[in-house]
């Protein structure tokens, strides 16, 4: 339509024709020509159905499982030294160990006949005029207890309990049996628990392996009424030779039994009467066989002849608490051996 009304306009010759042609060609043109706008709002919503039903029908795409995180790599916690700790006879107590500082008070005078109480038997009096008899000395030190190797049944068997020894319980200074204790007239062949390896040793062969400075025998209340005076003398006495005869060096001491208290549930069997008549058993022994004795017991009696209430461990009986042992300890460093 717009080529026929050029054609038209230019085959007029009148000026005024031509503006009139032109002018109805232009509305003719803009009539046949609208431009229609798009509605946005509309083609946004037929694309998110679109989208919507291409989501319904594509397959799931897999979604790849979490990575498992490897557990931590398990870091292995300190333990104790292999040692099986034997478990204690005779109830021994298991308190934990614990640090007393020894008491600088000195000690009792030496029992006499005149001072022994007979509420619970007569206490057989210590023969003080024995040469074996170790007097009062000067504090030795706490290096002079370090070179003494314990051998003992379960009442000092608790200083090793209690850690009141250098190295606690750890120590190295505790020969007994793997149960804790032993008993005298047993040690024949009986196999102690050597504290260096760990393996069970009878006495003189840990004896001629270790060769102690010094060893103090501290046992004999285990079986104390099934022997007699001169079956008792005679296995006290074989102890010292084997010990001598496996380790010429080292030094023996004889060390008492401690007293005990009333509340001992064998008390009757066993009494600080019985006890002290043995104990002047050990130092008759102690003499004929040329080494030196402990008369402990004087450092942890009573008044009442029995163990000192304060030294006493719970309601055991027999066995001392870490106060009683420690006061032992200080009686052994304040009544040492010192050679000629």
């Amino acid at each position: 339509e717009v080529s026929m009304i050029m054609k038209y306009l230019s085959r007029s010759s009148a000026p005024f024709l031509r503006i009139a042609a032109l002018t109805a060609a232009l509305l003719m043109l803009f009539s046949s020509c609208q431009v229609k706008i798009p509605d946005d709002t509309a083609t946004q919503t037929e694309v998110s159905e679109e989208s919507a039903i291409d989501a319904q029908t594509e397959e799931p795409t897999e979604t790849a499982a979490p990575t498992e995180t490897a557990a931590p790599a398990e870091t292995d916690m300190p333990t104790e030294p292999e040692t099986v700790e034997p478990e204690p006879t005779d109830e021994i107590p298991q308190t934990p160990p614990v640090t007393v500082e020894p008491d600088p008070t000195p000690q009792p005078p030496e029992r006499t006949e005149d001072t022994i109480p007979s509420d619970y038997g007569v206490l057989t009096p210590i023969n003080s005029d024995s040469p074996a008899l170790l007097p009062l000395t000067a504090d030795a030190g706490q290096g002079y207890i370090d070179n003494i190797i314990f051998l003992c049944d379960s009442p000092f068997y608790c200083l090793k309990i209690f850690g009141l020894l250098s190295e606690g319980y750890n120590t190295k200074q505790i020969w007994t049996g793997p149960e804790g204790t032993m008993t005298l007239g047993y040690h024949h062949g009986f196999k102690i628990v050597d504290p260096v390896d760990n393996v069970q040793r009878t006495i003189p062969e840990a004896a001629a392996l270790r060769r102690p400075h010094m060893i103090v025998i501290t046992v004999g209340i285990n079986g104390l009424a099934l022997w007699g005076e001169e079956s008792y003398k005679a296995e006290y006495a074989d102890l010292i030779e084997e010990i001598r005869a496996a380790s010429p060096d080292t030094i023996v001491l004889a060390q008492s039994l401690l007293p005990i208290s009333t509340w001992y549930y064998n008390w009757g069997m066993f009494t600080n009467a019985k006890i002290t008549a043995v104990n002047s058993w050990i130092l008759e022994v102690a003499e004929q066989s040329g080494i030196r004795y402990l008369d402990t017991f004087s450092a942890l009696v009573g008044e009442d002849g029995s163990l000192r209430p304060e030294y006493a461990e719970g309601t055991d009986g027999l066995h001392p608490n870490a106060a009683g042992l420690t006061a032992a300890l200080w009686y052994i460093r304040t009544h040492a051996y010192i050679p000629n």
